[in-house]
């Protein structure tokens, strides 16, 4: 039997696809708000193991399993992104929460907000699109590619990139690498130079023709086809006004915690925020 409650979940990240799943499994209404690919970040990864019980796989990998099991449980998508959300004042049977998109105004029973993060930006250097926060945004044409951060995301792309047989060359504002140890240890297996202590300063065109990019850092002039900045992430989180968190609209995944970004922990996240809004409707 279906239960008339209609569930919105903001975010088709794997936060909010296990939470979306996982209602559906009894009968209840959900869709699924994303505003650009089913997924996630995570499929900018260049190989994934911090899901127990899954061997470790590349991100595109994982990615097509979260596709699959939007499919598989004929959970519907509007492709929008989500700016507000807020208590309608005069509702009837199509929700009493109301959702502003950037394309439309929609309407839910309940809310669950997992939009994850966004990138920490440097506005002074997105002089092109050829200035990037995520590797798949990175022009096809790009082969030698800059990667600024000293973490995850940053050695991840560069070892991604390598693989592909290009160039990367990482650049680090400090003197410490915050990247996990097999990260790392990949990078130094691949040869990837690694900049310590040399912060990009800026960062020009070269011309009009070959769309080349100029980062000028603390120790000198490097060419480049791409730069991709990794230097932190916030929570991306829409505007919340005149509703009850925890009652009326959950926060879960990643944008939840923004200092714990681990996938296994936002599947986790979307299960839990199932089944107490299981609870919350008596199934």
């Amino acid at each position: 039997m279906s239960v008339k409650m209609l569930v919105a979940v903001v975010g088709g990240g794997p936060a909010g696809v296990s939470c979306a799943a996982f209602l559906k499994r009894y009968n209840v209404d959900v869709v699924i708000y994303e505003k650009r690919t089913i997924g996630g970040l995570i499929e900018n990864a260049w190989f994934v193991e911090n899901f127990p019980l899954v061997e470790p796989a590349p991100g595109e990998f994982l990615v097509e399993k979260f596709r699959n099991i939007v499919k598989e449980n004929n959970i519907d998508i509007v492709y929008d992104e989500i700016f507000k959300i807020t208590k309608r004042e005069n509702y009837g049977n199509d929700g009493k929460i109301k959702l502003v998109g950037k394309n439309n105004v929609y309407f839910s029973d309940i809310v669950v907000i997992a939009t994850g993060t966004k990138p920490k930006r440097i506005e002074k250097f997105e002089i092109s699109n050829r200035i990037v926060y995520e590797f798949r945004d990175l022009p096809k044409d790009a082969k030698n590619i800059a990667f600024y951060g000293g973490g995850d995301v940053s050695f991840d792309g560069a070892i991604k990139n390598a693989m592909r047989g290009n160039s990367s060359t990482v650049f680090v504002r400090g003197n410490k690498i915050k990247a996990v140890p097999k990260l790392v240890k990949e990078v130094e297996r691949l040869g990837i130079p690694v900049r310590i202590n040399d912060e990009i300063l800026n960062v020009e065109s070269k011309n009009s023709i070959d769309d080349k990019i100029i980062v000028e850092t603390s120790k000198g002039r490097y060419t480049f086809d791409a730069l991709l900045i990794a230097i932190g992430r916030l929570e991306n989180r829409p505007e919340i006004e005149n509703v009850e968190i925890g009652k009326e609209v959950y926060i879960i995944g990643d944008v939840a915690h923004v200092d714990f970004r681990q996938s296994s922990i936002a599947i986790g996240d979307g299960v839990k925020c199932a089944m107490e809004i299981l609870k919350k409707i008596e199934i």
